[in-house]
């Protein structure tokens, strides 16, 4: 007789991962990873229980159970927080619970009396393919899944991307953000650090650094798109969609970067345009001309690993797994520019998101490792909310700083060594640090005016060739494409104006900080 093999192992793995991907609404290409290996993991486990069990339908069962307890991290930790909350009451209804599983246990043991191992093996397979078919079900309900076609249409890969034929007859544009980078007086202010030996060996190759730079807004989901789309959020229709309620944030705002205005005008102006991934799917403008991932671990992936045990059994086994993906993907984030400016001929805009000095803090002294462990915080901006020591986050972050400092110098000097005509280059942070405030909990027209400038003063620095004055000393990320474009394409774009009742934060006096 033949015997049903138990898929249900298999299937069970790939709902998680496939729920997981529905509700961050992130591209497919960012879960693709986590989708092939959780099935293979799970197959991997079935066929070592098939064999310790002699039994591939003893195995499958184990194996679907393992996966359901290495899945079971959220809902342990969701009763844990409602017993903390609820006192006796929430005794009394997981006891209730309790009580409840027992008896369907029971209830259970008695029907597989009647049952073979194929019946059980059969029923669960049946029941992994419903719940399945259910999740992508509620996936195109929710309208998760719409942006799906278009995703699966981004960028080649620098390998394979066209080779332009003519000489190139302007300069390349590299617009690299650097996330979470104040500037040198919040710097100073914050962390007791004198930025001066990295800004005045910009000033040597020829940047201005703006000493009055600031950021519109809190948050890289809004001050992304803020500049790449060359408006204000308020002003640009699908944001101002999520913002009134008439539209879910995801995928409305990773489609809203994909599909941004300054990759466009590029475009138009016959400009090939490259990015390069951060790793944070929620702002990947992933449909660029040519779309480069050097492959370390994404945030979906990150929030994935810690919403299970998975993440527990890693920060045990390989405490430094996570942390050194991240410097990994700091590294070839910067390391790469040099060799996209000698890949191939032909005016570009490349755009490169590099995830630091964003938190987390994976560079010591000299550029050694700093282990960081895989939790729900592990982005997080604040000590306050990655529950760190203040002081030791500082002294981190100062440890980390001039590592960096010397990934971008020489990521400039590669750019200008391999570069046939000398180039735009414009470093730019979407906003400043968070070393005294959690600004998840805090409005802005509550906070100390000088940490409130911490956060929104952000770098700014920019190599012109040919041109001057090109970007004002209080540059705000808004208007960088804007008057970029106006200087070397002849668009007309001038400053932004501010919408009258917007979200956006105005400049602050730098005197708050004194």
């Amino acid at each position: 007789m033949t015997r049903r093999l138990p898929w249900h192992p298999l299937l069970f793995a790939a709902t998680i991962v496939v729920t997981a991907w529905l509700d961050a609404a992130v591209s497919p290409f960012a879960a693709f990873r986590s989708f092939a290996v959780a099935v293979l993991l799970a197959l991997v486990l079935t066929g070592l229980l098939a064999l310790a069990l002699r039994s591939w339908a003893f195995g499958g069962i184990a194996a679907s159970a393992v996966i359901g307890l290495v899945w079971s991290r959220q809902l342990v930790a969701t009763l844990s927080e409602f017993a903390s909350r609820m006192g006796w009451v929430a005794i009394l209804w997981l006891g209730l619970i309790g009580l409840a599983l027992i008896l369907a246990v029971r209830a259970g043991r008695r029907a597989a009396r009647r049952l073979t191992r194929d019946d059980v093996t059969g029923i669960l397979n049946r029941v992994a393919v419903l719940l399945l078919v259910v999740t992508l079900a509620w996936g195109f309900v929710r309208g998760r899944m719409s942006e799906v076609g278009n995703d699966l249409g981004q960028g080649t890969p620098l390998a394979a991307a066209p080779m332009a034929t003519d000489e190139p007859d302007g300069p390349d544009f590299y617009v690299i953000l650097l996330d979470g980078y104040p500037r040198a007086d919040v710097l100073q202010y914050a962390f007791g650090i004198d930025n001066s030996p990295f800004t005045d060996a910009l000033e040597a190759r020829g940047f201005t650094v703006a000493t009055a730079s600031h950021s519109d807004y809190l948050w890289t989901h809004v001050s992304v798109p803020s500049a790449l789309n060359l408006a204000y959020v308020e002003q640009i229709p699908a944001m101002l969609d999520v913002i009134e309620g008439r539209a879910p944030r995801q995928p409305t705002l990773r489609t809203t970067i994909a599909d941004n205005v300054a990759f466009e005008v590029a475009r138009q102006h016959g400009m090939m345009t490259v990015a390069v991934a951060s790793g944070f799917e929620e702002v990947a403008p992933r449909r660029a001309d040519v779309y480069i991932d050097g492959g370390e671990l994404n945030e979906f992936e990150i929030s994935l690993l810690s919403s299970t045990f998975a993440g527990d059994v890693l920060n045990l086994v390989a405490p430094d797994f996570a942390s050194g993906q991240q410097r990994d993907r700091i590294r070839f984030n910067l390391g790469i520019v040099g060799a996209i400016a000698n890949a191939y001929l032909g005016s570009r805009l490349v755009f490169v998101h590099v995830p630091a000095p964003h938190q987390p803090t994976v560079f010591g002294a000299g550029g050694s490792a700093v282990a960081v462990p895989i939790t729900p915080h592990f982005f997080a901006d604040s000590p306050l909310e990655r529950d760190e020591d203040p002081v030791e986050f500082a002294d981190r972050y100062r440890a980390q700083l001039p590592v960096l400092n010397q990934l971008v110098l020489d990521a400039v000097d590669s750019i200008l060594a391999r570069s046939e005509v000398p180039p735009v280059i414009v470093l730019f942070s979407d906003h400043g640090s968070a070393s005294a405030v959690d600004w998840n909990a805090t409005q802005p027209n509550e906070a100390d005016p000088a940490r409130l400038l911490e956060r929104t003063g952000n770098f700014f620095a920019a190599l012109t060739p040919g041109r001057t004055d090109v970007f004002p000393n209080d540059i705000s990320p808004v208007d960088i494409f804007r008057l970029l474009y106006d200087a070397y394409l002849g668009t007309n774009y001038g400053r932004a104006v501010p919408p009258v009742d917007g979200g956006q934060v105005p400049p602050i006096d730098a005197s708050v900080l004194r």
